[in-house]
């Protein structure tokens, strides 16, 4: 097989990996659920982070972390709307804060924020974005924002109540559809995982895992 058909190859495994990332952590999910009840998030996040770390450094590698690591170019305005998007959750964080009752879930809320972001960023939208890049930019886009949001119901909302909620669904969708824009328009993730880090913080995601928080119940519901 010669080098130009390794390469295309690999890009489509890789534009079809969100296929086995997202069943590989709902089988996770569902097994480590038997055993840990909520607590499946740990077994569950560590798969999902050595699935990211190995995608990229296999389609990307360093060149392309450091190309996503750069200099945002064009508009700032881009870079504005990633950080923009990334408080959209500020009023949930300040109006739940008290449910931090240990400095242990405090601590996991942070770790998890600060190692999750970049992988995820890396994943769903660099390496994405990038072996797509042959595609309509509309395509591209809409491609990894679906995959993106659909991945948080069915791994993590296996137990998590939170993050099987529409309306989680339906704003991960809108955060995964400005990010990949801010990507295409700046050649740039520094912003895109600032405002990730930003989500996951203010979203409670771990107590939202453990189901310490959980959203109000749609109307009519």
């Amino acid at each position: 097989m010669s080098f130009s058909n390794n390469q295309k190859l690999s890009q489509r495994l890789i534009l079809l990996s969100p296929l086995a990332v997202i069943g590989v952590g709902n089988i996770m999910a569902r097994l480590a659920g038997g055993i840990l009840g909520v607590w499946a998030w740990i077994p569950l996040t560590l798969i999902l982070w050595m699935m990211f770390g190995l995608l990229i450094a296999w389609g990307g590698g360093r060149e392309a972390i450091r190309n996503w690591a750069r200099a945002p170019q064009g508009a700032r305005g881009w870079s504005a709307l990633a950080i923009v998007v990334g408080l959209i959750p500020l009023p949930l964080f300040l109006s739940n804060w008290t449910l931090f009752d240990s400095p242990a879930l405090g601590l996991a809320w942070l770790i998890f924020a600060l190692v999750n972001a970049p992988l995820e960023e890396g994943y769903w939208r660099g390496l994405l974005l990038d072996k797509a890049a042959g595609w309509p930019g509309w395509l591209s886009v809409l491609y990894s924002s679906f995959c993106f949001a659909i991945n948080h119901p069915l791994t993590f909302g296996v137990h998590s109540i939170a993050n099987r909620h529409p309306v989680t669904v339906l704003s991960t969708f809108i955060m995964g559809l400005a990010w990949a824009s801010v990507y295409r328009k700046t050649g740039s993730l520094r912003w895109t995982v600032s405002a990730h880090v930003l989500v996951d913080l203010f979203n409670l995601s771990v107590l939202a895992f453990l189901n310490v928080y959980v959203p109000p119940s749609l109307p009519g519901r």
